[in-house]
């Protein structure tokens, strides 16, 4: 059977002759410990940073954004300058205003009206009653057959003349025509200005004014006779069977009109104002290309049918 052993072990001869001397183990002070801590040695001082711009290395990529060497530093917002107060500016007052010039002006316009209106010599009632009554007059003989302004002619010029109508293959009412000296307008074409295409057309002739295939190789002959040797478009030109043609030049189309007998100065005033009308109304047309606008505008170059003298004594 085992010995028991002793809760405390004997101390060993000769151990408290020894002198065990400790050793530090920690050079910080403790507040338990009274042995003296050797001072420190002073730390070395660092190396002062540099001021100027630390060098980039040339190894460092060209792609990179190059470092900061100062960061940033945000910028306070500034505030909005205050707008500067309005110059006093003193408007001058004008020396008169459009009241003062509508009453300087009034009792010399309202003179001249009434001059004008009620003068016994070349006032506008003057003129402006016999020109009404020569237009009233001018368009019932135009427009109503039993207005003619010649009587039936004699027997022995009837006779002469049905010679010639004979003699020429022509009928009587085209001999009574020419000897009047009457004009009717029997074909209207609106070309282009610049290709002298056709671009509407009126006729008298019902067949022709139906189909625009019937009319094409007149509009042909009309556009290679419609300009001169120096290329500019001639104002009138003369045709076969006794009928001339007559040209007025628009910003966007000419206006070709066909005339039986001989034209007078009317005829050209009454042409150029149904151009003037065509064109003012359709010129958002004109300026696209490709409108089309030969059914459009053939009821405006109907009107150009009617211009006419009063009717023969036939």
């Amino acid at each position: 059977m085992i010995a028991a052993l002793s809760p405390l072990p004997s101390a060993s001869p000769g151990l408290a002759a020894r002198v065990v001397t400790s050793q530090n183990w920690s050079t910080l002070p403790s507040p338990f410990s009274r042995e003296k801590v050797p001072s420190l040695q002073a730390a070395a001082s660092l190396p002062t940073c540099p001021s100027g711009p630390i060098p980039v290395s040339p190894a460092f990529p060209t792609s990179w954004p190059s470092p900061l060497t100062v960061l940033p530093s945000p910028t306070p917002p500034q505030a909005a300058p205050s707008p500067p107060p309005p110059a006093a500016t003193e408007i001058p007052e004008p020396d008169f205003t459009d009241d003062d010039l509508r009453e300087a002006f009034g009792p010399i316009v309202e003179d001249a009206v009434r001059k004008a209106v009620y003068a016994q010599e070349n006032g506008i009632d003057t003129y402006l009653e016999p020109m009404l009554r020569a237009t009233i007059r001018r368009a019932l003989a135009e427009y109503a057959p039993a207005a003619r302004p010649f009587r039936a002619p004699h027997t022995y010029d009837r006779f002469i003349w049905h010679l010639q109508a004979l003699f020429t293959s022509r009928t009587y009412e085209d001999i009574i025509f020419e000897k009047t000296h009457r004009f009717q307008v029997e074909e209207v074409f609106l070309v282009d200005a610049a290709s002298l295409a056709l671009v509407s057309f009126a006729s008298c002739d019902p067949a022709r004014h139906a189909a625009a295939k019937r009319v094409t190789p007149t509009v042909q002959r009309l556009a290679l006779q419609l300009r001169d040797e120096a290329g500019k478009i001639r104002e009138s030109f003369e045709l076969p069977d006794h009928r001339h043609a007559i040209s007025r030049t628009g910003r966007f189309v000419i206006l070709v009109a066909v005339v039986r007998g001989q034209p007078s100065e009317l005829i050209l005033t009454d042409l150029e104002f149904a151009l003037r009308r065509i064109e003012d109304r359709f010129r958002e047309q004109f300026q696209q290309k490709g409108s089309p606008l030969l059914l459009a505008l053939q009821p405006f170059l109907e009107d150009c049918l009617l211009i006419q003298s009063p009717a023969s004594a036939a």
